[in-house]
Parts: structure tokens; C-alpha cells; sequence
């Protein structure tokens, strides 16, 4: 009888552990609740801008100098951001130094124009940061990483400080990329108050001409 009661108890316990580990992988599965997804605009009226096949970023390369990809982050991408309300509008920047000299990004230069023509800086990965974690749904429900929880573990819940180490982690931040490398990251700025928009992004000393990005797919 002891030893049947032991198992139902071990049974039960096990089965507490697996529903709590899916929960966490429910939870952290859930699309960026304030995020729309961008889309590359192709602008016929100048010279064209190149587009990946999957039409999902542009790619803008100086020959012999270096090569940028710029486009909405995929899921892999995004597993260090948590779900949040803070309204961002969040794009994952490529840069290949094609060179033989270093590139320097300043990040601190690059824009994003609505279509009222309001400039939005980017913003510090610190300032990303503290705005992602205050408004995280929950207070803080840990991020994306956690999908790889073993079933029958509870992780941890990943306190505030944790999750901006990760976004100040996988942020781009300013730098010298060195011949031959790359260097990418997420970039943030402030998204416009509509829930549908049109933004321009400049990077600053690396790309001057506006990248059209939109809320709604392309066709």
C-alpha cells in the first residue's frame, strides 16, 4: 500500500513538473505583443535596393567596403527579447566589413522617420532595455530561450537585471568591425503611436539613403 501511494505521489509529482515546464514553453513561445512585424518597401521611383529572396530585409553592399542586411529579426533572433507592451519598433542589422580597414558604426546616427516626419533617435540598448523589461507582460515572464527547458525541470524566472543583460547582449551597439568580420544585433527606436505604420530608417554614416519599412506585407 506505502509503496503504491509513493508511486501515485511520484506520478503526480512528474506530472506537476512536465505541465509547469509546458507552461513556461507556452508562454515564451508567444509572438512580441507590441512588435509588429516590418516589411522591406521596394521603391520603384529610384534606384532599386536589393531584397533577400524570403523578401523579409534589404541588403545594401559598397563595393569593397561592406555589406548590410537589415530586416525584421527572425525567431531566432528575437529568443533573448521577452514579451513585452513596450512599443519598439525592433529590426536585427547584418554588417559584413568587406575591407581592408575597419568600419565604424555609430549607432547613435541612425533614424527612424514616420510618416508625419517625426524623428525617432535610436535608442540606447540600455534604454531598449529598461523599456522591453517595464513593460514586459507580467511584470517579467522570462524570454524566449527558455523553449529549451527539459520537461520535468521548472526553470528559474529570469529576474529583471537577467533579462537586460540578455537584450544589452544581443544588441549592436556602436563599434570597429576589423577586416573580414561581422558584427550584428538588434536595433530599437520608438515605434509610432498607430498600431499600422510606415517608418524610413537611416543608418547614419553607413547607409544615408532611407530604408522603407512597413507594418503591412508586400506584396
Amino acid at each position: 500500500m506505502t509503496v503504491t501511494n509513493d508511486c501515485d505521489e511520484l506520478n503526480g509529482l512528474m506530472k506537476r513538473e512536465i505541465l509547469t515546464a509546458l507552461s513556461w514553453v507556452i508562454i515564451t513561445s508567444v509572438p512580441l505583443l507590441a512588435q509588429e512585424k516590418l516589411y522591406p518597401v521596394r521603391d520603384n521611383k529610384e534606384a532599386p535596393v536589393l531584397v533577400t529572396s524570403d523578401r523579409s530585409a534589404f541588403v545594401v553592399e559598397r563595393t569593397f567596403q561592406y555589406k548590410i542586411t537589415i530586416g525584421f529579426p527572425s525567431d531566432d533572433n528575437l529568443a533573448f527579447v521577452p514579451d513585452t507592451n513596450a512599443q519598439l519598433v525592433v529590426l536585427w542589422l547584418r554588417i559584413q566589413n568587406l575591407s581592408q580597414r575597419p568600419v565604424s558604426v555609430s549607432t547613435d546616427k541612425f533614424t527612424s522617420t514616420d510618416e508625419k516626419n517625426k524623428v525617432y533617435p535610436a535608442l540606447t540598448p540600455e534604454d531598449a532595455a529598461n523599456r522591453i523589461v517595464g513593460g514586459a507582460s507580467g511584470g517579467s515572464i522570462g524570454t524566449r530561450a527558455l523553449r529549451n527547458i527539459s520537461l520535468g525541470k521548472a526553470a528559474a524566472r529570469p529576474t529583471d537585471e537577467q533579462l537586460k543583460e540578455d537584450v544589452l547582449r544581443y544588441s549592436l551597439q556602436a563599434t570597429q568591425i576589423p577586416p573580414g568580420s561581422v558584427r550584428e544585433g538588434l536595433i530599437f527606436f520608438e515605434a509610432p503611436p498607430q498600431k499600422k505604420f510606415n517608418v524610413n530608417v537611416v543608418l547614419g554614416d553607413l547607409s544615408s539613403r532611407p530604408l522603407p519599412f512597413s507594418t503591412s506585407k508586400q506584396k
